[in-house]
């Protein structure tokens, strides 16, 4: 057992070929934990690192910008040229 603060190798192995990366322990339970029966280490990194993010965190983070502006005067002149098709 690995005491409390002290660091975790983990060897990704890919191509014949290994890299040592050292992780924090909290972060190596979380990859244990996230690890899926029959799946290394280096394949629960490439299946975390593969999923598409959410835009959640952005919602609102141009409210406060100047850019706000000059994108909503664009929209609008894009939608005064636009025709409505019958």
């Amino acid at each position: 057992m690995v005491e409390e603060g002290l660091s975790m190798v983990v060897c990704i192995h890919t191509c014949m070929t290994s890299k040592n990366v050292i992780i924090k322990e909290e972060d190596y339970r979380k990859l244990k934990d996230a690890k899926r029966e029959g799946e290394s280490f280096g394949d629960v990194i490439e299946r975390l690192l593969s999923r598409r993010t959410s835009l959640l965190p952005l919602w609102g983070s141009l409210s406060s910008s100047e850019a706000i502006s000059e994108i909503e005067e664009q929209t609008r002149e894009i939608r005064k040229k636009a025709t409505i098709r019958a």
